[in-house]
């Protein structure tokens, strides 16, 4: 999931953006960022196992 971090003044928190995904016979789904819209786009994203993920992570 895209993530976007905006400040919104010097004495509130900060804003997190986030979109709606979905995920259906192993494909992965975006929700457009128009609000009247209610169309969904694939996207490119391959699930791997996390333990793959950490030997990738721990690898220099």
């Amino acid at each position: 999931m895209k993530t976007k971090f905006s400040k919104r003044c010097v004495h509130c928190h900060d804003v997190i953006e986030t979109r709606h995904v979905f995920s259906k016979n192993n494909q992965v789904f975006l929700k457009s960022t128009d609000l009247l819209s209610n169309d969904w786009s694939p996207i490119n994203f391959q699930w791997i196992p996390v333990l793959k993920m950490r030997e990738q992570l721990d690898t220099p």
